[in-house]
């Protein structure tokens, strides 16, 4: 995972699966960028072929994290199953992305 920061937000880039055994490192990095304050703070998914359901939880502990803050947290970039993962559980939408 990498990070990028601008004056315009930050950039996660997330690698590899996306799943119990990584969930938390992907949930403690996107919520430690969240409280540097930047705004937005986008997680891009182009290199994750897998995300699992401890992959959304750890979304939508970091989204939680974001309302609090008041900071904007927008996933870019799914791969096509890692898009049908949000779809079907109905978060893709809070993140940004479209729906069908």
């Amino acid at each position: 995972m990498t990070e990028d920061q601008s004056d315009q937000g930050t950039v996660i880039y997330v690698r590899g699966d996306v799943d119990l055994d990584s969930h938390l490192e992907v949930e403690h990095a996107i919520i430690a960028a969240i409280e540097t304050g930047a705004d937005p703070v986008v997680v891009d998914l182009s290199e994750v072929p897998f995300l699992d359901s401890s992959g959304v939880r750890a979304l939508l502990q970091a989204r939680t994290v974001a309302l609090r803050q008041e900071v904007r947290l927008v996933v870019r970039d799914p791969q096509p199953i890692v898009a049908q993962v949000l779809r079907l559980t109905n978060v893709a939408p809070l993140f940004g992305l479209p729906t069908g």
